[in-house]
């Protein structure tokens, strides 16, 4: 497996799976359309995406994290093929969104998201992730009901 910063040609791929995972498991929001429509945007203003290859140079996962208008930094999306469940590759991505941040200075790193997504849950603790209150202005997904930090 390889970790590797975002590219253009995995673009596509990025999207396909954050959609399926999400239309999966609840419904894509306009708020999920807009992030997903501006990821260069999100680069630009110093976010990146880690994508894990396998030894073929297949995307298994993906991760994004990004600043938000607030000075906060947001995981915003994660994604993994369900066949690579459970090989490391999610948690080989959010790592390297962690040490991203922390390369780069940021305080805090927000995550948000639903209590069914309990394999994802699970790994934001393992990670030291906290729990911390829902800003539903902030976060405006119907689908939000925890919010993690971890500060550095």
């Amino acid at each position: 497996m390889k970790i590797i910063p975002y590219s253009p040609e995995y673009r596509d791929e990025f999207v396909e799976l954050n959609r399926a995972w999400i239309s999966k498991m609840f419904v894509m929001e306009p708020e999920d359309e807009r992030e997903l429509s501006n990821i260069e945007g999100y680069i630009q203003a110093g976010g990146q995406i880690f994508f894990a290859l396998d030894d073929d140079g297949a995307v298994m996962a993906c991760c994004m994290i990004g600043p938000r208008e607030d000075g906060d930094w947001e995981i915003m999306k994660f994604a993994a093929k369900g066949m690579y469940t459970g090989t490391g590759a999610g948690s080989a991505c959010l790592r390297a969104c962690i040490d991203y941040a922390r390369e780069r200075g940021v305080d805090r790193v927000i995550i948000v998201t639903n209590t069914n997504c309990v394999q994802a849950i699970h790994l934001y603790r393992k990670f030291g992730f906290v729990e911390m209150p829902v800003d539903k202005e902030k976060f405006p997904f119907d689908r939000a009901n925890i919010a993690f930090e971890r500060r550095f």
